[in-house]
């Protein structure tokens, strides 16, 4: 079952006819902390998973989400969402999950082959690591910094694709989601999400405000290159 984080401007109804599951911190525990940059438009995520057993097992690249990942929808325009669409990149993803098996990260839809590999892409990055078991009892953490777009043409042609212009106090939707496998196989044992229908969506309000100057946002040093997002960091980052 999911366990459901609700959006501010949704019903409660829209929430209280779905079944929503217990939280079990043995199972999974999971930290997410989301910043953005005005000067560049970029979006930064990080996360800290603790897993009692993390699986990277798929055999066939399309099944990335059946092992242990990360999944992230945005839409800028914070449409409706019957409007989104992969096919104009009015709503996007990054889903990822590691170790790579499959020879297969994940996939970043639209599919274009300048969305695909955060290593040549540049308008996404992409960085990981671990404590504990690779493949038992572990916590892993991921870090992923996104320039999204307005909309992507069709055909990938990044002449007639448009860049999006991300203010302060601007309203965005977005979801994100952990996929929790326990049991391999190409079955979902349990999912963490921030929106009702389990995946594919971008349906949760995020509001971009600017940094709270009362806040010690301290000055641990961070694995991008962001003045503010190291100092959301390091709120997050103990050790």
């Amino acid at each position: 079952m999911p366990y459901l984080i609700g959006s501010e401007v949704m019903a409660d109804s829209y929430y209280a006819n779905n079944e929503q599951g217990e939280i079990d911190v043995s199972d999974m525990a999971i930290r997410s902390f989301w910043g953005w940059n005005d000067s560049n438009n970029r979006l930064y995520a990080m996360a800290e998973v603790f897993d009692d057993v993390h699986i990277a097992d798929r055999s066939a690249p399309d099944e990335w989400w059946a092992d242990d990942a990360w999944e992230i929808y945005i839409d800028v325009n914070h449409l409706e969402i019957e409007e989104t669409k992969w096919e104009d990149g009015t709503k996007q993803s990054w889903n990822v999950s590691v170790p790579i098996a499959a020879d297969n990260l994940g996939q970043m839809l639209p599919a274009h082959a300048w969305r695909t590999d955060p290593d040549t892409s540049p308008y996404w990055g992409f960085g990981w690591g671990f404590e504990g078991e690779e493949y038992g009892e572990s916590t892993y953490f991921y870090e992923i910094w996104m320039q999204p777009f307005d909309f992507i043409a069709e055909d990938g042609n990044l002449d007639n694709s448009i860049l999006a212009e991300i203010e302060s106090d601007q309203l965005i939707h977005m979801s994100m989601a952990f996929d929790d496998d326990d049991d391999g196989g190409t079955e979902r044992t349990n999912f963490w999400t921030t929106t009702d229908g389990g995946c594919c969506k971008a349906d949760s309000d995020m509001i971009l405000s600017e940094m709270d100057d009362s806040i010690d946002w301290g000055s641990v040093p961070t694995a991008v290159q962001s003045d503010a997002w190291g100092r959301i960091k390091s709120q997050f980052i103990t050790q």
